[in-house]
């Protein structure tokens, strides 16, 4: 086999291997061209973007959620995301005081935006990865979302 044949084909794997991959939903919710959500998908909390309307699969568990078009029923929506370092947590004294002061403006112009009579809560989905030894604690902050349909 010579090598523009290997290159064919290497190309053909990957572009298979990439559509068999969003076919079974891996790659992420459907979005459309504004980036919103337009199909329900179960997919790693720790994937949510900014805008995403969802419910935790498992309300105990917050590693899995069903992300859903914010038209539809949910629970939740991501009003915001960021990175933390250890030394941004260190000096804030504690991963909960520094997610909390990191989502206290974005949550106040959400709450301050909501519909009369609501009372939206935040929570906050975290996780840590470590890239060439060095820790990045990224977090998400979510809030109730009172406009679920």
């Amino acid at each position: 086999m010579n090598s523009t044949t290997r290159h064919t084909l290497t190309i053909g794997l990957v572009a298979a291997t990439a559509l068999a991959l969003a076919a079974c939903g891996l790659l992420g919710p459907s979005r459309g061209d504004d980036g919103r959500v337009t199909e329900t998908s179960v997919i790693p909390s720790k994937t949510l973007l900014v805008g995403d309307c969802f419910t935790f699969v498992d309300g105990s568990d917050h590693a899995q959620s069903t992300v859903t078009p914010c038209s539809q029923d949910h629970a939740y929506i991501v009003i915001g995301q960021g990175d933390l370092s250890a030394a941004e947590i260190s000096t804030a004294g504690s991963l909960q005081v520094a997610v909390s002061g990191a989502c206290s403006d974005v949550f106040a112009q959400f709450k301050a935006a909501a519909a009369e009579g609501t009372k939206p809560e935040q929570e906050f989905i975290v996780n840590v990865e470590t890239k060439d030894g060095v820790d990045t604690t990224h977090y998400s902050c979510v809030a109730t979302d009172a406009v679920a349909a």
